[in-house]
């Protein structure tokens, strides 16, 4: 490559948008300036044609410690990607939900990801997103046999942790922590298909250590002062208990804050997400002995960065239209090290280009561990509607649809704070 090649490129290269790019190798061309097609021409060329939109990102509430956790790292996501952004909170109010997502189109947003709440209005947000050519990656909740084939090429992915397996693990961490048996108390969360798996990851742990009792049940809506109110009921109705089994990190809180003020240090506690400050608890080595990091910083990139790919004209194929994203055990031993590559001052756990598809068409790197969900199994212990399920999956598991994107995913996956 001669200088001027070099210096053209350069120039091409610090431009700001795939615009910019594109009339800059129009002009050169319209110059006579003939390019060598170089790694970095070819680069070049390929960011002239990135397109770029703005993204939306809909939760219930910054209030909620995921959920603020979650959108900060949106933001970063979309930063990084040069994506405008728009931040919508529907405060569980099913009717501000459905009226924010009809304000896209006014707003000129081209992207969506978040969770929906209820589940239940998961097809509504997704046929009107298709019906506006929004792509929709969504999270976490989704009624049992809904799928995005359902809808149409916008309604891109849905992703979520497995929920049934980070219980589990939380559980049996949980339970050995007090010896294999003895009385735990159960609180649950929002009545959510979330809630139901991780009741079932519970379950599934129990049914391994016969002297552990499973007590208790009631709700605390993801909640850190809800759950300090169930708690305080529970140290009535059970002072015998030698554990405390929490559906999230908030509401493990609350419960850590009941039993230090009733001096029941002997108690053990779990939660599920590993939020910050979850994490520093566990990493304590004392009430709190586990939880499940399922990474919301992650989803929230991720699902960005899918929307950002199928903006920019890639199609998932089927085994990626439901996937799971991976999560780790978090116990005294390894939470501070999760904490800090996570959430550590100045800590930058993820690039978000290099996640991109359009971005690294060869090099792309998930960055975690990422795998299909069969829709059979997944929804497997909700067994009304089965008849439902999209006809495209019959004998998607033997033709390999499945197993072909976990062999996928895990040959690009090369870097990321939790990869053994």
């Amino acid at each position: 490559m001669s200088d001027q090649e070099r210096n053209i490129v350069a120039t091409g290269l610090a431009l700001p948008s795939g615009l910019s790019r594109r009339v800059f190798l129009q002009l050169a061309g319209a110059a006579g300036v003939s390019l060598a097609m170089t790694p970095a021409v070819s680069r070049m060329a390929e960011a002239a044609e990135i397109v770029r939109g703005k993204i939306a990102n809909q939760v219930s509430t910054p209030a909620n410690d995921y959920w603020s956790v979650w959108t900060r790292a949106f933001g970063d996501a979309a930063k990084a990607l040069d994506l405008p952004t728009q931040e919508l909170f529907h405060q569980n109010d099913t009717a501000r939900q459905l009226a924010q997502v009809r304000s896209l189109p006014a707003s000129q947003a081209k992207m969506l990801i978040g969770c929906v709440e209820p589940a239940g209005s998961l097809p509504t947000v997704a046929r009107f997103c298709q019906d506006s050519s929004i792509f929709y990656v969504p999270s976490w909740e989704s009624p049992a046999w809904f799928t995005p084939p359902d809808i149409g090429d916008y309604y891109v992915s849905f992703v979520t942790p497995n929920s049934i397996e980070g219980a589990y693990e939380v559980a049996k961490a949980l339970f050995e922590s007090i010896g294999g048996e003895g009385k735990v108390v159960h609180i649950a969360g929002m009545a959510t298909p979330t809630d139901t798996y991780r009741t079932l990851g519970l379950m599934q742990a129990a049914k391994e250590f016969p002297g552990i009792q499973i007590v208790g049940g009631l709700r605390a809506n993801w909640d850190r002062e809800q759950a300090r109110k169930v708690m305080l009921s529970m140290v009535t109705a059970h002072p015998d208990m030698k554990a405390v089994f929490a559906q999230n990190d908030n509401m493990a809180l609350g419960v850590l804050s009941v039993l230090r003020e009733r001096k029941l240090t002997n108690v053990k506690v779990s939660g599920v997400d590993g939020l910050p400050e979850g994490l520093k608890e566990v990493a304590k080595g004392e009430q709190m002995v586990a939880t499940h990091t399922s990474l919301p910083p992650y989803g929230a990139g991720f699902t960005t960065v899918l929307a950002f790919d199928a903006l920019n004209g890639w199609k998932p194929t089927l085994g990626e239209r439901l996937l799971f994203t991976g999560s780790a055990l978090a116990t005294a031993e390894n939470a501070a090290k999760i904490e800090a590559a996570i959430y550590g001052k100045d800590s930058k756990p993820f690039d978000w280009a290099l996640m991109s598809r359009a971005l690294n068409p060869e090099t792309w790197d998930p960055q975690n561990k990422i795998t299909a969900i069969d829709p059979d199994t997944y929804w497997a212990p909700f067994p009304d509607g089965k008849d439902r399920l999209n006809p495209v999956y019959k004998g998607a598991a033997e033709r390999g649809e499945f197993s072909k994107i976990d062999a996928l995913y895990a040959a690009h996956y090369k870097t990321g704070p939790v990869k053994a």
